[in-house]
């Protein structure tokens, strides 16, 4: 596997085929949207001049939705086009049929392939939307889940310290608790995954592999990529950066 020095990564997303991840670097000196192999390689420029953050790979793969700002737009991987899909918006999350759910002031949208916005649930962030379509998991003072055909709601956990919710394939939810990665199963049973690194931004679930997440660590002033089974551990990095940014977020 080939890292990538000197430059920072975060917020990692994996492309429908789990050949490519999307991240933020500011190896340019400003956080800017870049893809890269999922096996590590060389890195490719998608934005520039204006700070991005929360890319979401759309489920055909043609867009990389991304904020900047204080809106959210859509960029190709091959950083040829782009388009705005939604203003005063933050935390894309696409369903596996196209429609783009965010949040506006709080409270979750959701923007339908005509276009159209509706609003969906008041107090809610930090959206992530079921590879299945049946599920948005938010935080609202801990995690919780909405059923999108009936509109249900179910409290997972009530520790409001919980942020950054993922759904897997088999509907764990993995989430990140005091720097923690922890699970929290369809049955209610709750894992610390105590093996892994302490996470410093969300985890991303692989489209295709149940065990595999990716996500983004603090690591001696530096924020690197990593992949990681969450069964067996096997962290692997996929950026190294060998120097502390004047531009590292928290």
């Amino acid at each position: 596997m080939e890292l990538i020095s000197a430059a920072n990564g975060m917020s990692p997303t994996w492309s429908p085929d789990g050949q490519q991840i999307a991240f933020l670097s500011n190896r340019a000196e400003g956080w800017d949207l870049y893809t890269m192999p999922a096996s590590g390689g060389e890195a490719t420029r998608l934005t520039s001049g204006v700070t991005a953050d929360n890319p979401a790979w759309s489920p055909d793969g043609r867009w990389i939705a991304v904020e900047r700002n204080d809106r959210i737009e859509a960029v190709s991987p091959d950083g040829r086009e782009r388009i705005v899909l939604a203003t005063d918006a933050r935390y894309p999350t696409w369903s596996p049929s196209g429609e783009l759910a965010f949040v506006r002031n709080r409270d979750l949208y959701v923007r339908q392939a005509d276009e159209r916005e509706q609003l969906v649930l008041r107090d809610a962030e930090q959206p992530h939307w079921s590879a299945d379509g049946r599920t948005v998991v938010f935080v609202r003072r801990g995690i919780w889940e909405l059923e999108t055909g009936s509109g249900s709601l179910r409290q997972r956990t009530r520790n409001p310290a919980d942020e950054s919710p993922c759904i897997q394939f088999d509907r764990d939810i993995v989430f990140i608790r005091n720097a923690q990665l922890m699970i929290i199963h369809p049955d209610g049973a709750m894992t610390d995954i105590s093996y892994h690194p302490s996470p410093a931004g969300a985890p991303a679930a692989h489209p295709l592999e149940i065990d595999t997440v990716a996500y983004h660590l603090h690591d001696g002033g530096n924020w690197d990529i990593v992949t990681a089974s969450l069964e067996h551990g096997n962290v692997r990095k996929l950026t190294r950066a060998t120097w502390t940014s004047w531009n590292a977020r928290a």
